[in-house]
C-alpha cells in the first residue's frame, strides 16, 4: 500500500532544520548535548509493539532500548545496551552491539537492522511528510526538552524474527528525533500520543507536557492528506493502581479550531526505568485506538519522576 505525500498546512511556523540535522550533533565542548532517535510501530491485530529508542553524547556515549512486547508482563525482547560509538560515526551508518541503523541526512528515510540473542528485525522507514517540529506550535518547543526535535510519521516495510515467530511489516509507524540538552528535573509529567488509522487518512501526534508550573502542547493532526499543528488538548486517562496509563481519551484542537476526537485503550505496557538524580520511569503503552471513530493503532507514553510515581502508589495501596 502506498500512501500519497502528506502536504504540510502553509500556516505552519518554519520548523528551523538545516540540510544535515539528521545526522549526529556533536555540540559544545563541556556540554551535555544528545542526539535521541526513537523509532515505533503497533501492531494491534498482531498483539505486538516495537519500539527502538537510540541516544548519543557529544562524548560518544550512547545506548539503546530495543523491545517487542504485547499483552504479556514480560515482553517478548527487551535489549538494554550501553557503549561507545567513535567520533567519526555517524547515523548514516551507525553499528552498536548488534544494532545497525543507515538514517542519512535526507530527512525522510531510515533502516534499523538488529540481530541479536534470537531476535531478528528488519525495519525500513520512509516519511510521507516533511518533518514536523515543536516549534511550529502555538506553545513551541520548551528548553529544557531539546533544542530541536523532528517528529515524522511514514511507511515502515522489513519484518521482525523471534522465538520462531516471523511478523513482516507493511504498515505505517512513527519516527523522531531531537538534540541538544535534556533537563530531566524540569518536567513534572508528560504524556506523548501517537495513532494512525490504517489508510493514513487520519494520524495524531501530542505530547502534553508539564514543567515549572505551565502545560503545553505539541504535535499535530493529519486529515485527508494535510497535515495542521495542534493548539489545545483536553485530555483525560485512567490508571491503574500502579499508575501505568489503561486508557486515555483526548479532544484535539488544531490551529484552525478544527477537532479530532482520539481514544486509546492498552493492549500491552513495557517499563523503562532511568537511575541517577533524576530518577525517572517511562511507561509505554501499546493500543487499539480510534481517530474520529475509525479504527486505529497507536502508542501511549507517560513520564514521570520516580519519586513522585511512588508517592501516588503508596496513596492508592491506602485508598
Amino acid at each position: 500500500m502506498t500512501i500519497p505525500w502528506i502536504t504540510n498546512a502553509p500556516e505552519i511556523a518554519d520548523p528551523g532544520y538545516l540540510p544535515n540535522d539528521d545526522l549526529r550533533h556533536r555540540g559544545e565542548p563541556g556540554k551535555k548535548d544528545r542526539d535521541s532517535l526513537f523509532w515505533q510501530m503497533i501492531l494491534p491485530e498482531e498483539a505486538l509493539a516495537f519500539q527502538c529508542y537510540l541516544y548519543l553524547t557529544n562524548t560518544g556515549n550512547a545506548g539503546f532500548n530495543l523491545v517487542l512486547w504485547g499483552p504479556e508482563k514480560k515482553p517478548y525482547a527487551l535489549e538494554l545496551v550501553q557503549g561507545v560509538v567513535p567520533p567519526e560515526m555517524d547515523f548514516d551508518d551507525l553499528k552498536l552491539e548488534g544494532l545497525h541503523v543507515e538514517q542519512p541526512a535526507d530527512q525522510k528515510t531510515a533502516r534499523v537492522r538488529f540481530e541479536k540473542g534470537g531476535v531478528k528485525l528488519d525495519y525500513r522507514f520512509e516519511g510521507f511528510h516533511a518533518p514536523f517540529s515543536y516549534r511550529s506550535n502555538p506553545d513551541g518547543l520548551p528548553n529544557w526538552f531539546a533544542r530541536n526535535r523532528l517528529e515524522q510519521s511514514g511507511w515502515v516495510e522489513g519484518f521482525v524474527e523471534w522465538d520462531g515467530r516471523r511478523v513482516e511489516f507493511g504498515r505505517i509507524g512513527h519516527r523522531d528525533h531531537s538534540w541538544g540538552v535534556r533537563h530531566w528535573q524540569a518536567p513534572h509529567h508528560w504524556k506523548w500520543l501517537v495513532g494512525y488509522t490504517p489508510d493514513g487518512s487520519r494520524i495524531v501526534n501530542a505530547w502534553i507536557w508539564m514543567a515549572k508550573g505551565e502545560w503545553g502542547v505539541g504535535g499535530y493532526v493529519v486529515r485527508d492528506g494535510e497535515l495542521v499543528p495542534i493548539a489545545h488538548v483536553k485530555q483525560s486517562a485512567e490508571y491503574d493502581d500502579d499508575m501505568s496509563q489503561r486508557r486515555v481519551e483526548a479532544v484535539i484542537t488544531d490551529i484552525r479550531g478544527g477537532t479530532c476526537h482520539l481514544s486509546m485503550e492498552r493492549f500491552g505496557l513495557i517499563k523503562l526505568p532511568t537511575g541517577g538524580r533524576y530518577a525517572t520511569m517511562i511507561m509505554e503503552a501499546a493500543c487499539h485506538a480510534k481517530i474520529d471513530g475509525q479504527d486505529a493503532a497507536g502508542q501511549f507514553e507517560c513520564q514521570w519522576p520516580v519519586s513522585y510515581l511512588e508517592n501516588m502508589i503508596e496513596l492508592n495501596a491506602k485508598a
